[in-house]
C-alpha cells in the first residue's frame, strides 16, 4: 500500500479512495471504501485502453457477466463504470497473503495444503467458467491465502485487455511460465477454459516446490520452454505430479476438465487450520492490521479453552434491510448498478438464507460509511500512512454548544477563528479540571493553543457511535467528549476528518494537537512503532474508554446464549475480515464442538441477520453492538448477552513533547468523570458499560 500521489483520484464512482494498492496490465488498483462501509479494490484502465471504444464494449459485456460470478473462493465484482472517462471496476477487497509471498518467504506448502489450495481453485474456476469467462492470467500473485481458504482475484478482466493489446501490438497478455501454449503461439484459436487448467497445473507446481513448471528464466526463455519442453515436476509427490502433468498437457484437448480434476482432488475444505504455522502467523499479523488498524497485533481476544469450533459451509446470501439507526445519505450511485441491473449476490459462509422467495432488496439509506468499524477492513498503509489531503473536512465544536456552537464545517485554525461573544460556562478554577471563566482559555493550555484559540483534533469520522457524521456534522461519543473538554478548557475542539492510518503521522507532523478516534492504546503506539519498525516519535495515550467484542442476540435471548460457550450447534454472524471473525477462527482450534459461521460485509447486515432469525447471535465490536442493540427498532429487536470479551483501552493521543497539553486534557477529563458529565455522554450513546472509573496514562499493553 502506498500513499496517494497528487495525480491519484480521491473519489472513483461511489468509492472514497484510501490508498494505492499497485498497478497491472489494465492500469492502477486503488483501495476504496463505499458509503455502506464495504472496502473494495478499484481498478482503473490505462489511458490507451480508455480511448479504445472496442475495449469499452468488451469491458462492459464481461463486467456484466462477472458480476454474476460468486462463491467462497473468488473476489466478486461489486460495481463498475465502463463508460466513464476512465473506465473502472470494483471487486470485493479480500485481506490475505498472496501465494507468491507465502512461498517466497516461508517455502513450499505441505502436500495437504496444496490439495486444499487446488480444491478451492477448482471451485473458483468452475464459478468463472460457468458464466462464459476465462481467467487467462491465473498465477500465484493472483491467488490470496486467507483463513477461509484461497481466493482468486482479477478474473474475467484479462480477456478485455488482451483483445485490445493484441490489436495494438500483436503480443499476448499474461504471465510467462503460467500461460498456456495456445496463448503464446497466437495462431487464431480461441482461448478456452483449458488455458486456466494449464495455469492451475503451474500454480500447483509452484505451491508444492517453490518454482514454476518451467523454472526461472527470462520471459522469452519461459515462453519457449512452455511451447517446446516438458514441465519440470521433480520434487512433487507422485499423485500430485500426475495431476500437474495432466493439467500441463501441450494440447488443450488433452487436458482434463474441471469436474474430472475435482473428482481426483476432492471437495474443498475444511480450512480451519489449513496453512503452515509460519504462513498462519503472517496472516494473523496481517489480519490484525487489515481488520483493525486501531487494534494492534496481540490485541485480538484470546479465545477461551473448550469453546466450540466453527464449521464453515459455502453459502449464498444477500443483504437484508439496513436498520435506520445510523442514518446518512450516500453519494449517487453508492448502491452499485442502477435500475435494471441484475441483483448482486454475495457469497459467504453459513447455512442457506431464509425462506426461498426472499428477494435481495438494496437498502435505501445505508449507514454512514462505518466500514467494519474499529476493526474495519483497511490495508495497512506504509509507515507514516496516507497524509490527509487539503480537502479534509473540519468541524469546530465551540464551548457554548449554542447557535454558533454546534458543528461548524470548514473552520480555519488561526486566531480569527476564536469565537467572539460566545457564552462560556463559568465557575471553577482555571487550572485543574474545572471549567474556565467565560471567554478565557485555561492557563493550563500551551500558549500556542491559547493564542490560536482552538484545539485541532484528528479523527476518522466513520465509526458510529464513537465518531461519525450526521447531516454534515461531526457527532458521536468522542465528539461529545471533545465538546465537553472544550468547555472545561475554554477553547473549541475542531475535528478534522482523515484516514485512520494517517492520524498518528499527522500528530507527529504537527497537523493535529490531539487524536480522538477510538484508538486502542498499545505499547507500540506509545513508542512510535509498527511491525517492529520505528515509524514516529511516539505518543502519550490518555485512556478514557474500554472496548472489546460483544455478543448480540434477539430480544429476550430466546435461545439462552450466555457466552461463546453456548454457540455450539448454532449459526453465528460476523463481519468478514474483522477481529470478530478472526476470534471465531481461533476458537475453531480449541474444541470439537461446531457452529455455522455466516460472514457478511457490513455491520448493518450482521445485526440484521440476527433480527431476521438467520443467525442465533452475532459478534461485533462492543460500541457498535451496544449502540445497535439499543437503537434498532427502538430497542425492541436485539440485546447484548454476557460481558465484553477482552476489552482494551481507547486513548486520546498526544505527542510525546506535548506534556503541557497532555496534563491539561487529563485533568479536564478527570473533571468530567467527577462531575458525572462523562457518564451522561456515554449513556446518551448507550455505551456506558465501556466507561472507566479513573483517567490512566499509557495503560495499554
Amino acid at each position: 500500500m502506498r500513499p496517494l500521489a497528487k495525480d491519484d483520484p480521491r473519489q472513483i464512482g461511489p468509492f472514497r479512495v484510501i490508498g494505492l494498492l499497485g498497478g497491472g496490465g489494465m492500469g492502477r488498483v486503488y483501495l476504496g471504501r463505499g458509503a455502506d462501509g464495504r472496502t473494495v479494490a478499484v481498478k482503473t484502465a490505462r489511458s490507451e485502453l480508455a480511448d479504445d471504444q472496442g475495449f469499452r464494449t468488451r469491458f462492459a459485456r464481461e463486467v456484466a457477466a462477472a458480476q454474476r460470478v460468486g462463491g467462497p473462493f473468488v473476489a466478486p465484482v461489486v460495481d463498475s463504470a465502463p463508460h466513464d472517462d476512465v473506465p473502472w471496476m470494483a471487486t470485493e477487497y479480500v485481506p490475505g497473503v498472496s501465494l507468491t509471498a507465502a512461498v517466497q518467504e516461508h517455502g513450499p506448502l505441505p502436500e495437504d495444503a496444496v490439495r486444499l489450495l487446488t480444491a478451492g481453485l477448482l471451485h473458483a474456476l468452475a464459478a468463472v467458467h460457468a458464466h462464459g469467462l476465462v481467467h487467462r492470467d491465473l498465477k500465484p500473485s493472483n491467488i490470496l491465502l486467507t483463513a477461509g481458504g484461497p481466493r482468486v482475484i482479477d478474473f474475467g478482466i484479462a480477456r478485455s485487455a488482451a483483445d485490445t493489446a493484441l490489436t495494438m501490438t500483436g503480443t499476448a497478455l499474461g504471465t510467462p511460465g503460467f500461460m498456456a501454449p495456445e496463448q503464446l503461439v497466437m495462431q487464431g484459436a480461441e482461448t478456452t477454459g483449458a488455458a486456466d487448467v494449464f495455469a492451475l497445473g503451474g500454480v500447483l507446481v509452484f505451491a508444492a516446490t517453490g518454482s514454476g513448471p518451467f523454472g526461472t528464466a527470462e520471459p522469452q526463455v519461459l515462453m519457449y520452454r512452455t511451447v517446446h519442453e516438458r514441465p519440470r515436476l521433480d520434487g512433487l509427490p507422485a499423485d500430485l505430479a500426475d495431476l500437474a502433468a495432466a493439467c500441463l498437457a501441450k494440447e488443450p484437448g488433452h487436458r482434463p476438465g474441471l469436474p474430472a480434476l475435482t473428482a481426483r482432488i476432492g471437495a474443498p475444505g475444511p480450512y480451519g487450520d489449513w496453512l503452515p504455522e509460519a504462513v498462519a502467523g503472517q496472516l494473523h499479523r496481517l489480519s490484525a492490521r487489515l481488520g483493525d488498524p486501531r487494534s494492534p497485533e496481540g490485541s485480538v481476544p484470546t479465545p477461551p479453552a473448550g469453546s466450540p469450533a466453527a464449521d464453515r459451509l459455502p453459502d449464498r446470501t444477500v443483504p437484508g434491510p439496513v436498520p435506520p439507526t445510523l442514518p446518512a445519505t450516500p453519494p449517487p450511485g453508492a448502491h452499485g448498478p442502477g435500475p435494471g441491473a441484475p441483483p448482486q449476490e454475495r457469497y459467504t459462509t453459513g447455512p442457506p438464507p431464509g425462506p426461498s422467495g426472499v428477494s435481495p432488496v438494496p437498502p435505501p439509506h445505508p449507514p454512514a460509511a462505518p466500514g467494519p468499524g474499529r476493526r474495519r477492513v483497511l490495508a495497512a498503509l506504509s509507515g507514516l500512512g496516507v497524509a490527509a489531503g487539503g480537502g479534509a473536512l473540519g468541524w469546530a465544536l465551540w464551548p457554548d454548544g449554542g447557535a454558533d456552537g454546534g458543528a461548524r464545517a470548514g473552520t480555519g485554525t488561526g486566531k480569527g477563528n476564536t469565537p467572539s461573544g460566545s457564552r462560556q460556562p463559568s465557575g471553577g478554577p482555571r487550572s485543574g479540571g474545572g471549567p474556565s471563566p467565560a471567554g478565557a482559555p485555561s492557563d493550563r493550555l500551551p500558549r500556542e493553543i491559547r493564542d490560536r484559540g482552538v484545539v485541532i483534533v484528528g479523527s476518522d469520522l466513520t465509526y458510529p457511535p464513537m465518531e461519525f457524521t450526521e447531516g454534515g456534522e461531526a457527532v458521536g461519543v468522542d465528539v461529545d467528549l471533545g465538546h465537553a473538554l472544550g468547555r472545561r478548557l475554554g477553547v473549541p475542539f475542531r475535528f478534522e476528518n482523515a484516514v485512520f492510518d494517517s492520524l498518528l503521522a499527522g500528530l507527529d507532523a504537527g497537523r493535529y494537537d490531539l487524536v480522538m478516534s477510538a484508538m486502542t492504546d498499545t505499547r507500540d503506539r506509545q513508542e512510535g512503532k509498527a511491525d517492529g519498525r520505528k515509524t514516529g516519535s511516539g505518543v502519550d495515550m490518555i485512556d478514557y474508554f474500554r472496548a472489546g467484542l460483544a455478543l448480540v442476540v434477539r430480544k429476550g435471548n430466546p435461545e439462552g446464549i450466555g457466552g461463546t460457550g453456548d454457540l455450539a450447534g448454532r449459526t453465528v454472524a460476523v463481519q468478514r475480515g474483522t477481529v470478530a471473525a478472526f476470534y471465531l477462527d481461533e476458537l475453531a482450534g480449541k474444541s470439537r464442538a461446531k457452529w455455522t459461521l455466516r460472514e457478511l460485509s457490513t455491520p448493518a447486515e450482521v445485526h440484521e441477520d440476527v433480527v431476521r432469525g438467520r443467525s442465533a447471535a452475532c459478534l461485533h465490536d462492543f460500541p457498535v453492538a451496544a449502540h445497535t442493540a439499543a437503537t434498532h427498532s427502538g430497542g425492541d429487536a436485539l440485546e447484548l448477552s454476557g460481558g465484553q470479551i477482552d476489552p482494551e483501552p481507547f486513548g486520546i493521543a498526544v505527542a510525546r513533547n506535548g506534556t503541557v497539553l497532555r496534563d491539561a486534557v487529563r485533568e479536564a477529563l478527570a473533571g468530567l468523570l467527577s462531575s458525572g458529565e462523562y457518564t451522561r455522554i456515554l449513556r446518551k450513546w448507550h455505551v456506558e458499560d465501556g466507561g472507566v472509573r479513573r483517567v490512566v496514562l499509557n495503560g495499554g499493553r
